[in-house]
């Protein structure tokens, strides 16, 4: 825009200097052209921006890594006799890694019309992606004057009755990855109180029968089942439940470490940014481990905006998609020792056998005790070198 505003001023320059020079009508007419032109272009924007209403679309609300999301632009201008050229600024931030970039659109649209700018991006870290109009300009026809129809997240008209949404958020889910995992007889056999039994072998809770068969030598008289040994004509043994109670504790500690910016544009900061996504993904990792290891886990976080400590009991996939879609709106804190005392509040009386601790530096604790950090290969997590034991 300055170098169209320094043409037009030396084009003006020039023809004045041809004015004094020639007495020549047409030059004195192109003058008092080029001399009204600034405040009937500025008059015609200043009328032109009641006419737009510019917003975003909805979209996908939950998308993949690497996924690509159409993000759609709408002007409408309800102007009936001007066609309206504008530029629109978009902001994409990543509220858990802190990762920000713009993006730019321009065109023009019809009096009376109503255009559609379709804007495709794609995010490789997981996490709540926030996309914001940040900035909208309205353009004279030679593009020398700007008129803000948005600027700084505020609208320029805030009067008008009807106002186009301008921020929209998507939700980037982890991927799951299958890390080996060790659970120890110590888990297998904690004792543990559930309303959910195991479907697919017995254990020692004599509330619950898990199956009726055949006697067998070593079978406890006491486990026979007399009334339908009565009916079938032979002895028939009562196996009992196996109660799937929480054994493991997955806490997700993402106190933010001091002096830790993540919006520095140098190369330990791209760094914290794919660890900051990866503590997300093992997260979601390891509870999907656990659950192909028939090991029921609990998963406790810190919900900053209700300040709050939250619980999910996983046992089976479909809650670990559940928890993938709560994981995604996690926000890290700096209020550690208010953190702290909730968490004692919530977990008083609790007992597991395993103490997992999944810091937001990457690091992995067991009771306490460093067992692994996530390992970074480049751009990408080596997950061949994880593992865990509970």
């Amino acid at each position: 825009m300055i170098k169209r505003a320094c043409i037009y001023m030396a084009a003006v320059l020039l023809t004045l200097y041809c004015f004094f020079l020639y007495e020549d009508e047409i030059v004195a007419a192109m003058l008092v052209a080029e001399l009204i032109y600034f405040p009937l272009a500025f008059g015609y924007l200043m009328l032109q921006k009641r006419k737009i209403i510019v917003g975003l679309d909805d979209v996908l609300p939950i998308a993949e890594k690497n996924q690509e999301i159409p993000v759609r632009l709408s002007m409408k201008n309800a102007s009936s006799w001007a066609v309206a050229r504008y530029r629109i600024e978009l902001s994409v931030e990543n509220e858990f890694t802190g990762e920000a970039f713009r993006h730019e659109v321009s065109g023009t649209v019809k009096a009376g019309q109503e255009e559609k700018e379709v804007l495709l991006l794609r995010s490789s870290r997981c996490g709540n992606l926030i996309i914001r109009l940040e900035k909208c300009w309205l353009y004279d026809s030679l593009g020398i004057l700007r008129a803000a129809l948005l600027n700084g997240r505020r609208a320029a008209f805030r009067r008008r009755r009807e106002m186009a949404v301008q921020r929209q958020s998507v939700g980037i889910l982890p991927d799951c990855h299958l890390i080996p995992v060790e659970v120890t007889r110590r888990t297998r056999e904690f004792p543990a109180d559930a309303d959910e039994y195991s479907e697919r072998e017995s254990g020692d809770d004599p509330s619950e029968t898990y199956q009726i068969r055949a006697y067998r030598e070593q079978d406890s008289i006491h486990d026979i089942h007399w009334k339908l040994s009565a009916k079938a004509d032979e002895l028939l043994v009562k196996e009992h439940g196996r109660p799937l109670g929480c054994v493991v504790l997955l806490w997700l500690n993402l106190e933010k470490k001091p002096g830790q910016r993540r919006t520095r544009r140098n190369k330990d900061s791209r760094k914290e940014k794919r660890i900051a996504s990866g503590v997300l993904e093992t997260a979601a990792s390891i509870s999907f481990s656990l659950v192909e290891a028939e090991c029921v886990h609990m998963a406790a976080w810190y919900e900053k905006a209700n300040q709050r400590i939250c619980k999910k009991r996983i046992s089976r996939m479909e809650h670990v998609y559940e928890l993938m879609n709560r994981l995604i709106f996690v926000e890290e804190y700096d209020n550690a020792d208010e953190v702290e005392a909730l968490y004692e509040e919530a977990f008083c009386g609790e007992l597991f056998s395993t103490n997992a601790e999944l810091c937001s530096d990457g690091t992995l604790l067991i009771h306490g005790e460093k067992r692994c950090v996530v390992p970074l290969d480049e751009e990408k997590i080596a997950w061949e070198e994880m593992y865990l034991i509970v």
